[in-house]
């Protein structure tokens, strides 16, 4: 957070702030000095959060290209203009090709693709000095997961699409990069845990995919985010971040067992 005798760091909009990855990356900026909007689907949590951060927020649905317009134009009145958007949006799905429906096919690519879409849209008017974009992937883009064929294929399209968008708004002199984390414990993700037979084994089955030993924070997620958008990441586009603790180096190693 920033005096007001002081110019924000920057001036960024989070989509999917309230919670998680989506909080964490907020607060992280929030510490750099930029100045923050958040928003989601849930007003409660948003209202919640903005009060912890000092940010602004409105409620919205990233996959509705109306509602990313109305929230991306109350970012700027609010902050008095807009440098750099986070999108942290999406879910995950359980369904092999085999399994899968269309239906929930679409709902998961819906829910994740579209956001960044349709909020990159909204705010490049506002961006005309250049800035930074940053969308959460996941690494599974780049070591699928078994049943999961709807969530490694929109984790994959995302990254592509940041990619695409890299090159496209190069001369616009805004960066635009992925950041793709492993399992991070978070709300949603603790909630899943909670509902396996036996929650403990299954977190430390979960800790042992990872050779560094332990799942990943929303802080540590955070803080990548925000060092892409600030003046040290300002070489960087076009790439995807792994944040992982080593999980797509185990297929390398040879001291660990099938169970």
């Amino acid at each position: 957070m920033t005096s007001n005798s002081e110019p924000p760091a920057g001036r960024a909009l989070i989509v999917g702030g309230g919670t998680g990855l989506g909080l964490g990356a907020a607060e992280a900026l929030a510490r750099r000095g930029f100045g923050c909007f958040i928003t989601g689907r849930r007003a409660d949590v948003l209202e919640r959060a903005a009060r912890g951060i000092g940010a602004g927020w409105l409620a919205g649905d990233g996959t509705d290209a109306a509602s990313a317009w109305r929230v991306a134009d109350a970012a700027v009145a609010a902050m008095g203009g807009l440098d750099t958007l986070v999108v942290s949006a999406g879910m995950s799905a359980i369904g092999s090709i085999a399994t899968e429906t269309e239906a929930d096919f679409l709902r998961v690519l819906h829910t994740n693709l579209l956001p960044s879409f349709h909020f990159t849209q909204a705010a490049l008017p506002h961006m005309e000095a250049g800035g930074a974009i940053i969308a959460i992937a996941s690494v599974v883009a780049s070591v699928p997961h078994a049943e999961r064929v709807a969530y490694c294929t929109s984790k994959s399209a995302l990254v592509g699409m940041v990619r695409q968008m890299a090159l496209d708004l190069a001369p616009r002199k805004i960066r635009v990069n992925a950041v793709s984390p492993s399992l991070v414990l978070t709300e949603l993700t603790q909630g899943i845990m909670a509902r396996e037979t036996d929650p403990a084994a299954a977190l430390s089955a979960r800790q042992r995919q990872h050779p560094i030993g332990r799942l990943g924070t929303a802080a540590e997620v955070g803080e990548a985010v925000a060092w892409l958008a600030s003046p040290a990441g300002a070489w960087v586009t076009g790439q995807d971040i792994v944040l992982d603790g080593g999980l797509s180096l185990m297929a390398a190693r040879r001291d660990i067992k099938e169970e």
